[in-house]
């Protein structure tokens, strides 16, 4: 009774009958059967009526994703009859049961069921919905499922069609938009409406697939620089902080792997024999630590976000769009676009070494101390900034930072920009400056503010290098004007070329103090045969004496003078230009190089804990930097005094995770043991009955214990006040 039972209620019962069906298909065939012809009814009295809710038409759907697997050629149809629902109806179908359709595609392609490109596709085409909790859905499945498919290998046939799926979504906005434009005139209307949120989550999608390292090919860097000049202002947004990097989550730096610390034994070793002092400790300390940050700095992985801007297909005429927008009246954004716009210009300029001449006019009209994020146009105008760019375009430019930061009637910290600005500037194209205009910036080095003086000095140590000449005599140095005679400043255009690999004698002067470099090659070469020269032959040669066995003697004495005087000037010469061989006649293996950085390091390491400066030579030099950072051009600032409420946040934020305040006199870690004087008290009395102490206290006089009283009575008294 209760089986037959049971068989009554499995027509109502679809979780049930799922159930049996996944444990026994052949069994239950004829009720699944049932089921989907009640689900194709459904399916004929929903299209009359495609905005209603329909619950039990879900549930069908439901019911048939789950036992699909179970039925293949029956459900051949099932699938495709959704996609279609969805594409023609995906606007005005309920939100709950559109939800339901679009999990129940999930779920078949989970199961292999439907293809890939089919279902993004679809789903590509659903980010028109007005729905944002599916669209979030859609987002993550997207990504999610495009991760999986390139998981083993790269499926470039299926990263092409989504890819030109995607740039047909975004183009044909574009273009619609403009029409738009063509036939009501006047601005562009950057409402987002159905189209352009589509092409905003296709945009995301590109963008996160990118960063994943799924696809961060050109085709993809090229999609989204499209994006760039579209006219929905959030999209193109989206597009420039890509490629300004702005929008990346930036990891902590303990999940970063730190490199290890150069071979410091002979330093450490002399600080033991030497001396002990504390300076010299602290300065060993200090000395490593900065040579390790600048080595981390030097080998640290470029930027993602930022390398994308190097798969360009056109830089130049990139710049050239993207700053014509700026000037376009349809796109008349607000100025915090407009100063994101002129950031990724600037970088592209300096990156691929463009010339753009407009692009400097242009930044005139905000180098002023009054102008909203004016360290930031300061940044711009340096990072748009490199060797080839006309010397003459950037002296005015150089010129009213000058005369509208750099003067006597602007406030310390404007001055410190200013100077800092045309540092940046010079660095990257020191032919720009003029020696009036810098003997006029280098009166500033002698300022009572420490920052413009900081920033002045900088800027003679950086012309000391580079063009000593434009410096008065008395800033120029020691060592520059020791130098100025052989110096010549590079020209217009040209580039001074590696003559040799940096600190190729240090590796050269430890092969020989180790003795190793022989040692190893000829270990290399043992088990090679020389090849013997007995079937060439030797009763054809003649020996013919070398020069070396004969003295040649002269007799004039001037031709003796003038071949000592050339033995003593070749000589010098030689002594002037020791060059390495090393490079020449050795195969430098990667060790080798490994080495010489761990070598390179050494010396830097002994030129600080000695107490000299370092001199830093042509080929020392720091190459500048294709981003600057805007704490570059502020420069060091004192720190403003904290008001009241300030103070007290700093002291509850001190206070937090920390124990009970208070004095730790007395107190003892957890797990010690007692006093001698603690555990006394505990004691019984008849323990203690014959100690001194006791015997005296029965001892004491009326008068001794009321001045006993008194004194514990006050001591109390002054606590209690404290």
């Amino acid at each position: 009774m209760g089986k037959r039972n049971r068989t009554a209620l499995l027509p109502n019962n679809l979780p049930q009958l799922q159930n049996l069906i996944k444990r026994d298909p052949i069994s239950y065939k004829r009720d699944f059967l049932q089921q989907y012809r009640h689900y194709e009814s459904q399916l004929d009295i929903f299209k009359l009526k495609p905005d209603e809710e329909a619950e039990e038409f879900g549930s069908l759907i439901t019911f048939i994703s789950q036992v699909a697997q179970c039925y293949v050629q029956e459900t051949s149809s099932f699938p495709q009859q959704i996609i279609s629902l969805l594409s023609e109806n995906y606007q005005i179908l309920h939100p709950n049961l559109r939800k339901t359709m679009v999990q129940t595609l999930v779920l078949l392609r989970n199961k292999d069921i439907i293809p890939s490109v089919t279902l993004l596709s679809l789903f590509f085409t659903l980010f028109r919905t007005r729905d944002k909790q599916l669209r979030e859905l859609l987002y993550s499945y997207i990504v999610t499922d495009i991760k999986n498919q390139n998981a083993k290998h790269k499926n470039n046939k299926l990263n092409k069609t989504l890819q030109s799926f995607m740039y047909t979504i975004l183009q044909g906005q574009q273009q619609q938009q403009q029409n738009n434009v063509k036939i009501g005139g006047g601005r562009i209307n950057s409402e987002m409406s159905e189209n352009s949120i589509a092409a905003k989550k296709s945009l995301d999608v590109c963008i996160e697939l990118y960063r994943k390292g799924i696809w961060n090919d050109a085709k993809t860097t090229n999609v989204i620089a499209e994006a760039c000049f579209h006219q929905v202002t959030k999209i193109r947004v989206t597009a420039i902080q890509f490629f300004l990097g702005s929008n990346q989550d930036q990891d902590d730096d303990s999940s970063e792997e730190e490199k290890q610390l150069p071979n410091v034994k002979k330093l450490q070793h002399i600080n033991q024999i030497n001396k002990t002092k504390k300076s010299r400790k602290r300065k060993l300390e200090k000395a490593l630590v900065s040579i390790r940050k600048k080595e981390l700095q030097k080998h640290k992985a470029e930027n993602f976000n930022f390398s994308a801007l190097h798969l360009l297909n056109d830089p130049q005429g990139f710049s050239e769009k993207l700053f014509s927008t700026l000037t376009n009246s349809q796109f008349n954004d607000r100025f915090e676009i407009k100063i994101l716009s002129l950031n990724l210009i600037s970088r592209i300029i300096g990156i691929h070494k463009l010339v753009l001449l407009n692009f400097y006019s242009y930044l005139q009209r905000y180098l002023q101390p009054h102008q909203r994020d004016v360290t930031l146009v300061l940044v711009i105008l340096a990072q748009a900034c490199h060797e080839l760019v006309p010397p003459d375009v950037l002296e005015p430019v150089i010129r009213v930072v000058a005369n509208n930061f750099v003067s006597d009637h602007c406030a310390s910290e404007v001055m410190t920009a200013g100077l800092n600005a045309i540092r940046e500037i010079c660095t990257r194209q020191p032919l720009a400056m003029d020696a009036t205009l810098l003997q006029d910036l280098t009166e500033y080095g002698k300022d009572k503010n420490k920052g413009v003086m900081m920033a002045a000095r900088s800027l003679i140590g950086l012309f000391r290098e580079i063009n000593p000449e434009l410096l008065k005599r008395k800033d120029r140095g020691k060592i520059a004007s020791m130098n100025l005679k052989d110096f010549k400043p590079l020209q217009y255009g040209e580039v001074r070329a590696m003559e040799r690999i940096e600190g190729i004698e240090l590796l050269e002067e430890y092969k020989k103090q180790s003795s190793l470099g022989d040692d190893e090659h000829k270990d290399e070469w043992a088990e090679w045969e020389i090849a013997s020269d007995d079937s060439s032959g030797e009763e054809g040669w003649i020996d013919v004496p070398s020069d070396d066995d004969q003295d040649i003697v002269v007799s004039d004495s001037s031709d003796e003078e003038i071949d000592k005087n050339n033995v003593d000037v070749n000589e010098k010469n030689v002594n002037e230009e020791k060059v390495s061989t090393l490079a020449t006649t050795q195969l430098l293996t990667p060790a080798d190089f490994a080495k010489l950085n761990e070598l390179k390091l050494e010396h830097k390491t002994e030129q600080i804990v000695d107490g000299g400066k370092r001199k830093r030579s042509s080929t020392q030099q720091n190459e500048p930097s294709d981003i600057i950072d805007v704490n570059t051009i502020t420069g060091p600032r004192k720190k403003a005094k904290q008001d009241y409420e300030e103070r007290i946040e700093s002291i509850k934020a001190g206070r937090e995770g920390r124990e009970k305040y208070g004095s730790s006199k007395g107190k003892k870690v957890e797990g010690a043991s007692t006093t001698n004087k603690e555990k006394a008290r505990n004691k019984a009395f008849m323990m203690v009955i014959h100690k001194k102490n006791v015997l005296h206290k029965k001892k004491m006089s009326l008068r001794e214990k009321q001045i006993q009283l008194t004194n514990r009575v006050n001591n109390k008294r002054k606590s209690r006040k404290k």
